[in-house]
């Protein structure tokens, strides 16, 4: 049976990322779509179309992965985000790939929480991770072959690319990856239903 993921890399005024991925019993890809609007509500209804043209035959979205933080600690910086800075720094990355809370802009923190929440509103039992697309693409060398196989119009798309296949990892549970929220004392998020993860490839970390 043919599955499918979508991904949002939220970016502010056309610069926000969707993308939506349908794979076969073996993986393999057989369609994706992309886009790039300016509002959550424009990405996800944008992506939701997609799905829809697979209904009944697919189902609902598997699972989701945004770029944008989706819960927040008590503490002054996520552990979370810390592990991933490490991994980044391990593979010869720029400390600065990896923002902190605090730092990041109006438009990540605010669309990408909205589109999580249009997401849990459509679909309530929709598994749902944040993802970090640049410190995947430095971490992770198996998605140079992913991106390889895919098209797209600029590099707001491509992330969102990226969210999808960290939300394909999370359903498969792959190897290597874990969820970083795991490694957080307190933590408070705003979206309705089962908490989002962080699934990541931090190895034993």
């Amino acid at each position: 049976m043919k599955r499918i993921f979508l991904g949002f890399a939220p970016g502010g005024t056309m610069a926000f990322g969707w993308f939506s991925l349908v794979l076969a019993d073996d993986d393999k890809i057989t369609e994706f779509n992309s886009g790039t609007c300016s509002t959550a509500g424009e990405a996800f209804d944008a992506a939701a179309s997609t799905v829809s043209n697979y209904l009944p035959a697919i189902g609902i979205p598997l699972a989701i992965g945004i770029a944008a933080p989706m819960y927040w600690s008590a503490n002054a910086e996520r552990n979370a985000d810390n592990i991933v800075r490490g991994c980044v720094l391990s593979r010869g990355g720029p400390s600065s790939t990896v923002s902190s809370v605090n730092s990041l802009r109006g438009a990540c923190l605010a669309q990408g929480v909205m589109v999580a929440a249009l997401t849990r509103e459509r679909w309530p039992e929709v598994l749902i991770t944040e993802s970090h697309p640049g410190a995947l693409l430095t971490t992770w060398p198996k998605v140079t072959d992913f991106l390889s196989r895919l098209d797209f119009n600029n590099d707001h798309e491509r992330d969102a690319a990226l969210c999808a296949y960290a939300a394909l990892a999370y359903d498969k549970r792959c190897d290597g990856w874990r969820d970083l929220r795991a490694f957080e004392s307190r933590t408070f998020e705003l979206i309705p239903g089962t908490p989002p993860v962080y699934w990541f490839p931090a190895g034993n970390t």
